[in-house]
C-alpha cells in the first residue's frame, strides 16, 4: 500500500495512462509498390471474408460463433496485480451488470487500483459507465467498496448490450471458429490495418499539453474507429483475449503496443504501426531485438500491462526469432488447413516475388 495515495493523485490528474506515438511518415511509393498494396489488400480481404464459395459454404460462413465475454482475462493480468485485484475486478463486473451500487473489494488500495487501472484493458465500454469518485480520498473499503455511475443504470444497460454486439460483430465477421492463436492474431491484424485510422489530432495535443486529454480510451477506438497507440493496443490485445489468446500490451518511452503469448513463448506485434503500411509483417511477431529495430525502443524501459509495480515486476523475454523470414514481407492470405501463409515481397531488384510460409510451427 506504500505510496498509493501519491500514485493514485497522480492518476486522477492525468487520467488514463495516455501514451503517444505517430506511424512512420508513409514514404511515396512507386506504381509497382502500389499496385502489389492494392493487390495484396484485395487477396487478403477475399481470402479471410468474402471468399467466393457455394451457397452452403456461405451459410456455415456466416454462422455467429463467437459470444461475448464480459470478465476477460490473461496470465499477465494475474502476474501483475494479483489475485486480489483480480477478484475484485470480476465482482466490479458482476456488480455492474446487475445493476448493483456496491462491490466486494479487500481494500482501499486494491479498489482504487482496481476502478482504474482494469476498465480500458478488460471491459473498455466501462470507461464510460463508471468513475471513481470525487471523495475517493474520504471513502473507505473494509470488504465492501461503492461504485459511482457516470449515467443511469438502464444506460449503463444499453451501452454494454450495444458494447456487447460491437465485440461480437467484429470478432464474427472476421475470425472464424477454427483458427488458432496465431491465425486469430493474424486475422485482427489484418483487420486493424484496413479498418481504424490513427488520430493525428489527438496526438498532436498530448504532445503540447497531456494534461487536457482526457478522452482517450479503447472504447473510443472501437466505437468511433479512430484513436493514437495506447487506444489501438489496448483495443487489440482486448479482442485478443475475447477469443482466448493470451495478450497485454507494452509500454516504451512514448509508444504502446501489444504482446502476446503464443506456444508458451512471447511475441510482440504493433497494430499501430501497420495503419500505413497495410498488411506488412515487419510489425508481427516481433522479438526484443526487432521490436528495436522497429522503432528504437529499449527493453530497459518497458513497462508492461501497467504503470503498477509490484514487489516483483515479471519480465517477458521475447527472443523467438522463428518467424523474422517474414518481417519485409506482406501477407497475402493464410490457409488454416494447411497451415501455409502466402506472402509478397520485393527482391534485391525491386522485382515482386511471392511465396509461402509454414506456421505450423506456431500452432502449438
Amino acid at each position: 500500500m506504500k505510496k498509493i495515495v501519491s500514485s493514485f493523485i497522480c492518476l486522477v490528474l492525468i487520467g488514463l495512462t495516455v501514451t503517444s506515438c505517430s506511424p512512420k511518415t508513409p514514404v511515396e511509393t512507386s506504381s509497382t509498390e502500389t499496385s502489389v498494396t492494392t493487390e495484396t489488400t484485395t487477396t487478403v480481404t477475399s481470402a479471410t471474408t468474402t471468399t467466393e464459395t457455394s451457397e452452403s459454404e456461405s451459410v456455415e460462413e456466416n454462422v455467429r460463433w463467437f459470444t461475448f465475454n464480459p470478465k476477460v482475462t490473461s496470465s499477465f493480468m494475474l502476474e501483475t496485480f494479483g489475485k486480489d485485484k483480480c477478484d475484485a475486478w470480476s465482482n466490479l463486473v458482476d456488480a455492474v451488470m446487475e445493476g448493483r451500487d456496491t462491490f466486494d473489494c479487500l481494500d482501499k488500495h486494491t479498489y482504487l487500483w482496481t476502478i482504474n487501472e482494469f476498465p480500458d484493458r478488460y471491459f473498455p465500454v466501462l470507461r464510460k459507465i463508471i468513475k471513481t469518485p470525487d471523495n475517493y480520498l474520504d471513502i473507505e473499503v473494509n470488504g465492501t467498496a461503492p461504485i459511482e455511475y457516470k449515467v443511469s443504470k438502464e444506460e449503463a444497460a444499453r451501452m454494454i448490450e450495444e458494447f456487447t454486439q460491437l465485440v461480437e460483430d467484429i470478432i464474427n465477421e472476421n475470425v472464424k471458429p477454427e483458427y488458432n492463436d496465431f491465425e486469430k492474431a493474424l486475422a485482427l491484424y489484418n483487420y486493424f490495418a484496413i479498418t481504424y485510422v490513427y488520430d493525428y489530432d489527438t496526438a498532436r495535443l498530448i504532445e503540447s499539453n497531456p494534461s487536457k486529454v482526457n478522452y482517450t480510451s479503447s472504447y473510443r477506438l472501437l466505437s468511433e474507429k479512430t484513436g493514437i497507440c495506447s487506444e489501438i493496443a489496448e483495443a487489440y490485445s482486448y479482442l485478443l483475449m475475447q477469443i482466448g489468446v493470451d495478450a497485454t500490451t507494452v509500454i516504451g518511452g512514448e509508444h504502446e503496443w501489444s504482446l502476446i503469448k503464443l506456444g508458451g513463448k512471447y511475441f510482440h506485434i504493433d497494430p499501430t504501426w501497420v495503419l500505413q503500411d497495410w498488411y506488412s509483417l515487419s510489425y508481427f511477431l516481433m522479438t526484443d531485438k526487432q521490436r528495436k529495430e522497429q522503432g528504437g525502443y529499449k527493453k530497459k524501459d518497458y513497462v508492461y500491462v501497467s504503470e503498477y509495480s509490484p514487489e516483483e515486476k515479471p519480465v517477458y523475454p521475447a527472443t523467438d526469432d522463428s518467424f523474422s523470414s517474414m518481417w519485409d514481407c506482406h501477407v497475402v492470405s493464410f490457409d488454416p488447413k494447411t497451415q501455409t501463409l502466402e506472402y509478397t515481397k520485393f527482391d534485391d531488384d525491386g522485382n515482386e516475388v511471392t511465396g509461402t510460409f509454414d506456421y505450423s510451427g506456431f500452432c502449438n
